[in-house]
């Protein structure tokens, strides 16, 4: 780690609460909008051993919409919207494969949520009207 980067984490540290604060607030904004939403499997907001910060505001498509996380993705970035694919399954990992690790393994439910997830908008800059415009085209691309 640079002198740079350490001076950015160092500060980054001393906003936490603020940081977490907000992320939680857009976090609460999106579950509130997408909570009935059929095709939609939502964040867990807490469990009995630790509540969701929302670092990133992860989203699951049901098997019943027609179209993968890179189906979404793209119909929403024609709209406007930026969002990106839930991180690769470990033993799918080209550096981890390259290495000779997780040789014919096979993961179902670590590869099914990595095709049919993808993470919204949640920057902390994120306005409350920014999130209902994300929403508003979400459920127009799975209506």
């Amino acid at each position: 780690m640079s002198n740079v980067q350490a001076a950015v984490g160092v500060a980054q540290l001393e906003r936490i609460a603020e940081i977490l604060t907000k992320k939680r607030a857009i976090g609460h904004w999106y579950n509130e909008r997408l909570k009935d939403h059929p095709l939609l499997q939502l964040p867990v907001e807490r469990t009995a051993y630790a509540e969701n910060i929302y670092w990133v505001y992860g989203i699951v498509l049901d098997d019943q919409v027609p179209f993968d996380a890179s189906g979404a993705i793209a119909r929403l970035k024609v709209k406007g919207v930026d969002s990106r694919h839930f991180f690769w399954p470990m033993h799918e990992q080209p550096v981890l494969q390259k290495r000779g690790l997780f040789t014919n393994e096979h993961c179902p439910h670590a590869e099914r949520i990595a095709r049919r997830g993808l993470y919204l908008p949640s920057g902390i800059g994120l306005t409350q009207d920014e999130v209902d415009v994300c929403v508003h085209i979400l459920r127009g691309i799975l209506a």
